[in-house]
């Protein structure tokens, strides 16, 4: 049973004026044209000055209107790391929506799978701006993830479900709690992964420091 996902393209609001004012200006030299001979060059000026003076009252007097357009996605010049990033995001905007499927006695685990989504979210970001991070991200999404939305809809569909036999209920009771757990090993795992693509990011910002400093010293630029 697949959740709905939700649409979180990022859009960028853009106002614009309406086109009455283009309308208006092609509606006085068309009326020029039928009714007011135009033999003399100061004719074509006089039809000109009334033409831009409509075009500015109009101008003025048009409503301006909102346009919002889809925000140009960033990439980071590499064709897999884009592929990855997206897949990340669509996978954590799918776990979004299951944790908007359950019902509020379940308020503890839609927090969870919400804080998943969100770390994906930062892992998605975090790989946009260090490729290098390429392979760890890819065995996370190759090999975990997609367990994990296979959990997050069984868990879904678990409950749904409203039998009064006994044994199936506790069954059922027994497999919801065992999601649940592995719900909250993954949230730790993710988060702990976070922390190792922040901390390889820390160790090559040092690195490129300390090459730095060594090539000043070479030079004789640094004491």
């Amino acid at each position: 049973m697949n959740a709905p996902e939700t649409n979180e393209t990022k859009r960028i609001c853009v106002k614009k004026k309406s086109a009455l004012p283009l309308w208006v200006c092609t509606a006085v030299w068309i009326l020029a044209g039928l009714f007011y001979p135009m033999y003399r060059l100061v004719d074509i000026a006089i039809v000109a000055v009334i033409s831009l003076a409509a075009w500015l009252i109009a101008w003025l007097a048009a409503p301006e209107y909102t346009q919002y357009i889809e925000a140009p996605r960033p990439t980071s010049g590499n064709q897999d790391v884009d592929a990855l990033c997206m897949q990340l995001e669509s996978d954590a905007s799918h776990i979004r929506s299951v944790a908007e499927l359950l019902p509020s006695a379940k308020d503890s685990i839609a927090p969870r799978l919400r804080s998943i989504g969100f770390t994906l979210d930062k892992i998605a970001k975090n790989l946009q701006e260090d490729p290098s991070d390429l392979r760890d991200c890819r065995r996370l999404a190759n090999y975990y993830l997609p367990v994990m939305q296979k959990l997050c809809d069984k868990y879904v569909f678990l409950i749904r479900q409203s039998t009064e036999d006994t044994d199936a209920a506790k069954n059922r009771t027994e497999l919801k709690a065992k999601i649940e757990d592995a719900f909250a090993g993954i949230d730790s795992a993710l988060k702990k992964q976070l922390d190792a693509l922040y901390q390889n990011d820390s160790l090559d910002i040092s690195t490129d420091i300390d090459v730095l400093k060594q090539m000043l010293r070479q030079d004789g630029l640094s004491e």
